[in-house]
């Protein structure tokens, strides 16, 4: 028998037993960050949202680091990556679009 993750079999009933607890567990993360970003200052998050996104850039070179050893820089996408750098390559996208919206919140609030 094989382990592999494509092999896991949820039946529908019990998918209703996890999306509930799901869907509460994403609404006390993310209600209160969105009274946090009404209430924060702009300087505030636009300085948090410029940290974010430089750190994902750095999280992206060095998820990247093995193409580039093999000189490899017009490749796209992380399918020739590593398993560890291609988990690494989404984190840093997943940095650099929270930092895109935090910074078109700000653009919204000074606006």
């Amino acid at each position: 028998m094989s382990k592999k993750s494509s092999d896991w079999y949820i039946p529908p009933d019990w998918s209703l037993f996890l999306t509930i607890p799901t869907i509460t567990i994403l609404a006390f993360v993310i209600l209160p960050a969105l009274s946090f970003l009404k209430a924060a200052d702009a300087f505030n998050l636009f300085y948090t949202g410029l940290g974010i996104g430089s750190l994902g850039i750095v999280f992206l070179f060095f998820a990247r680091l093995p193409l580039y050893r093999q000189h490899r820089f017009l490749t796209f996408g992380p399918r020739e990556l590593p398993a560890f750098h291609r988990k690494l390559y989404w984190l840093a996208y997943l940095f650099v679009v929270v930092s895109v919206l935090m910074l078109a919140v700000v653009w919204l609030k000074v606006k």
